[in-house]
């Protein structure tokens, strides 16, 4: 839908669980496997006349189809740098995003999100639907900010930070340390260290604060 708002018309699909199975995904052609960029003239053919974005979602979760999703969100990440493949960003027209920030290639920003003065959006970044993000707050690579996510300013989010649903991040100033997971409707005013899981967990829910 996004691609239809913005004048981008989708060439199709290049994934290797894809091709071979079915024909089209969601009404799109699916039209080649990822090894095809093995082939020198194939890799010239693409990377000379299309542009590119990762699709692929990744979660936090400790399941194996959710690694198995982060793995492959990877894999494709790497491949698009080691070629140097065009990547393009896409951002819903219904986001008001300021002047002065900064977008980097490869980031999905959804419906209805505002983005403030000088934030700094990297690769691979997505933010879906509802999500306020503050002055001058960094995000970095393939970090995901699920749906009515609030990020006061001045913040920093280091590569793979993934913030659930509703989350209000409303520190100024606080960093979150790489692969910070934060689970969804949580209020935190602090920063993380790498790797944090910040949760509400027990029986008694009404007890458990995050500070």
């Amino acid at each position: 839908d996004i691609c239809n708002l913005s004048g981008i018309k989708i060439a199709g699909i290049i994934d290797s669980d894809y091709y071979g199975n079915t024909d089209q995904y969601q009404g799109i052609p699916v039209i080649d496997t990822q090894e095809s960029f093995n082939s020198t003239d194939k890799l010239d053919y693409y990377r000379d006349n299309y542009n590119f974005f990762c699709a692929v979602n990744w979660g936090p979760e400790q399941t194996e189809v959710f690694k198995r999703n982060r793995d492959k969100r990877h894999q494709l990440l790497d491949l698009i740098d080691q070629h140097k493949l065009e990547c393009i960003s896409l951002v819903d027209p219904l986001s008001r995003i300021a002047s002065d920030a900064i977008i980097g290639r490869g980031v999905f920003i959804d419906a209805m999100c505002l983005i403030e003065s000088e934030a700094d959006i990297h690769d691979y970044v997505s933010i879906y639907a509802f999500c306020g993000i503050g002055h001058h707050t960094t995000i970095m690579r393939n970090c995901v900010f699920q749906r009515h996510c609030s990020i006061s300013g001045n913040c920093t989010f280091e590569p793979n930070t993934y913030l659930g649903t509703a989350v209000k991040a409303l520190k100024t100033g606080a960093v979150f340390g790489a692969g910070t997971f934060i689970h969804e409707a949580v209020y935190i005013r602090r920063g993380t260290v790498p790797n944090e899981i910040v949760g509400m967990n027990g029986k008694n829910m009404s007890r458990v604060k995050v500070i």
